[in-house]
């Protein structure tokens, strides 16, 4: 057989494994990821020393197909994680969750949390970071952590608990000293914090789940059902949901939404970030911290995610003012501050249609501050006016990776969505965004455009004639997020006619 690797498998070929790796493990692959699949599947069959597709196929439905399908996967589904990835839940973890659990168990009784798709462990051992840090160690009171994954090779690492320089760059040095010991240029996680942590191979898609995993108080689970379609999410939801206890707490991705999915779960809005209850929900979560030992440093995630943001410029209106310092927190960056300079300049030039100067710009001021989320906000757009939707999409995630709060990182990735003619997703970021920012103009005008297209001509209306009310006491020439407020008008005016006339007549 030919060594190539390039080899493209047709679309019947493609539509069935595909549909084989959602049956076993929910990733469902689109028709983006065919060319990509080729390879990986090319590459399995001279590693297995076959001849063609037919005898990779006997492969797995023999004895063995379950090993090769999980090779398979190891292949396809990307495992890139961080430690205290999305560092507001774990803040709220630390401030909310765990208190409230500590106050109302016995302190005889374990507290039990799952990290449901932990990949390579950083996820889980994050998780045990903020419960040592709050419960000491040894453990004042009995702690359980679950950490599972479908990748044999994933655990293993995480097992193992090595990582890399890169790989530790998230983690603050306070936490480095205490909880890790140096092995040359990698890292490992300590013997009395990896014990904390146990580790199992779990398909979340094959159900019921053992019960080991029953009986849950917090379940991490996020970026996973970035690979499932809508029925298969709707499943793991309801099985989580069953392997909560009452009370229990589901955090998922920044980049997922349990909207018209799965609507058993309370949301809870705290610690400046959106999580999931089970019920009961007689009484609100209240932040009172934990007494512990003295802490020499924050809270998981609490050094970074407190900046005051300056989100949404508009063209033609004056910056909003620094917000005012909250005690305990880093009060707003210096007027003359370089990366902040350096930001508005990109925004200038991304209004001039100067889109290279302003990805220059923008990139300049990551590099003085690494962590600027409207510089990411910049990036996207400047990426989206190019026609670079890929490039633009990774700008709002990484965005939404530091802030899921940012209104205006839902907002632009809501219209790529919408560009690349992905409607349920882009009203799922629009709903996001206008849910932060009711008083958005645009964000209303493109939800309406959006549901016009499923079509959901009430939800549409509903949405433009909050575009109009939005709209009133703007003067006539004034410019919205680059969009003059007469020309929004006249938009609404004749969607909102039209419709109304349409509904009156259906």
């Amino acid at each position: 057989m030919s060594e190539t690797l390039s080899i493209d498998i047709d679309e019947k070929t493609f539509g069935g494994l595909r549909d084989r790796i959602a049956a076993y493990s929910g990733v469902y692959l689109d028709a983006s990821r065919r060319r990509s699949l080729s390879r990986q599947l090319w590459r399995r069959i001279l590693q297995k020393g076959l001849d063609s597709w037919p005898d990779y196929i006997s492969l797995l439905d023999s004895a063995a197909g379950e090993g090769e399908m999980n090779a398979l996967l190891e292949e396809v589904v990307n495992n890139e994680t961080s430690f205290f990835r999305n560092p507001r839940h774990f803040r709220a973890l630390a401030e909310i969750v765990l208190p409230e659990m500590d106050r109302a168990r016995p302190p005889h009784e374990p507290l039990r949390l799952w990290s449901a798709g932990c990949s390579t462990g950083q996820e889980a051992y994050s998780i045990a970071i903020t419960v040592a840090e709050l419960f000491g160690l040894p453990l004042r009171r009995p702690v359980q952590i679950l950490a599972t994954d479908i990748s044999r090779r994933a655990l293993s690492q995480a097992q193992a608990g090595r990582y890399t320089a890169k790989q530790m760059q998230r983690v603050e040095l306070p936490y480095r000293s205490l909880y890790f010991q140096t092995q040359g240029e990698e890292s490992q996680v300590k013997p009395e914090l990896r014990q904390l942590v146990h580790f199992q191979e779990l398909n979340l898609v094959q159900t019921p789940f053992p019960p080991r995993f029953h009986n849950v108080d917090v379940i991490f689970c996020r970026n996973v059902t970035i690979y499932f379609q809508l029925e298969t999410c709707r499943r793991l939801m309801a099985n989580l949901y069953r392997s909560l206890n009452p009370g229990g707490h589901l955090f998922i991705g920044f980049s997922e939404t349990l909207w018209q999915i799965f609507d058993a779960f309370e949301r809870i809005q705290a610690s400046g970030t959106f999580f999931y209850r089970k019920g009961p929900a007689s009484r609100p979560l209240t932040s009172r911290p934990l007494q512990t030992r003295p802490q020499p440093h924050s809270v998981p995630g609490g050094s970074s995610v407190e900046r005051p943001l300056l989100l949404g410029e508009s063209a033609g209106t004056a910056p909003p003012e620094p917000a005012p310092a909250r005690p305990g927190l880093p009060s707003a960056p210096p007027e003359h501050d370089p990366a902040r300079e350096h930001y508005r300049r990109g925004m200038d030039k991304l209004r001039q249609g100067h889109y290279e100067q302003a990805l220059q710009a923008f990139r300049t001021a990551l590099r003085e501050e690494p962590n600027l989320v409207e510089a990411y906000c910049g990036l996207a757009q400047a990426y989206a006016n190019q026609g670079q939707n890929a490039a633009a999409m990774q700008a709002c995630e990484r965005a939404l990776e530091l802030d899921d709060l940012a209104e205006e990182a839902y907002l632009l990735r809501g219209l790529i969505h919408r560009q690349l003619g992905q409607t349920e997703l882009a009203i799922a970021d629009l709903e996001r965004a206008t849910y932060l920012n009711p008083g958005s103009p645009t964000g209303h005008f493109y939800l309406g455009d959006a549901l016009l297209a499923l079509p959901d001509r009430e939800g549409a209306l509903r949405a433009f004639r909050r575009t109009w009310r939005t709209l009133l006491g703007q003067p006539e020439h004034a410019i919205i997020d680059g969009v003059p407020v007469y020309l929004l008008r006249q938009a609404c005016r004749k969607y909102m006619d039209s419709l109304t006339d349409g509904l009156s007549r259906a």
